[in-house]
């Protein structure tokens, strides 16, 4: 089956522009349709190499540490606030539980939306492994992009984040979810 050499999106071999983006498709066999995917994409400036699930999660990695340091902070204070304080941590039920948990879920999202829209695309983690969030066209994302990307984190991120692995597997420009509502994709650092 065709791509289309501009979003990644299944064309049929009748196909003159592409249903998705409206990209003219010139030709059968060409470089614009091919019945292989996409795995590089060219942009003013270079080629644009899409990051699969290993590089990503090893970026989620780092990105997990700071959130779980986030959450024991928070955890720590609504303990001794609210009392829950252990000897060697602390336990929290009900209302300063739930509480720990929206601000830590609270606290990902602002962390990595803030991250990506204003430090070119990365978090930590992302700049640590040397890729980058950008829209499907390679420019810069946005505040807007950025958010819409890390909202549907929640989904992608369910059981382990194995909700974004079979998406980004099963896509042509190794898009989770959240990716493919934003038009976003995730590339090698330039």
């Amino acid at each position: 089956m065709p791509f289309c050499h501009s979003c990644g999106s299944s064309l049929e071999a009748a196909d003159r522009f592409c249903p998705q983006c409206g990209a003219a498709i010139r030709g059968t066999g060409t470089s614009e349709s091919s019945a292989v995917p996409p795995t590089e994409k060219a942009v003013p400036g270079g080629e644009m190499k899409y990051r699969g699930v290993g590089i990503r999660f090893a970026a989620q990695i780092v990105d997990g540490i700071i959130i779980l340091i986030f959450y024991f902070v928070i955890g720590y204070i609504t303990a001794s606030i609210f009392g829950g304080l252990k000897e060697g941590g602390f336990e929290l039920h009900g209302g300063p539980a739930i509480l720990v948990i929206m601000l830590t879920l609270g606290f990902g999202i602002v962390y990595f939306t803030v991250f990506e829209a204003l430090w070119r695309g990365q978090s930590l983690g992302k700049k640590l492994t040397g890729i980058r969030v950008v829209r499907e066209d390679g420019s810069s994302i946005d505040l807007t992009a950025a958010l819409v990307r890390n909202i549907l984190r929640l989904v992608d991120g369910f059981a382990c984040y194995l909700v974004a692995a079979i998406l980004v597997w099963s896509s042509p420009l190794k898009q989770r979810l959240g990716d493919r509502i934003a038009h976003t994709v995730v590339v090698k650092a330039r």
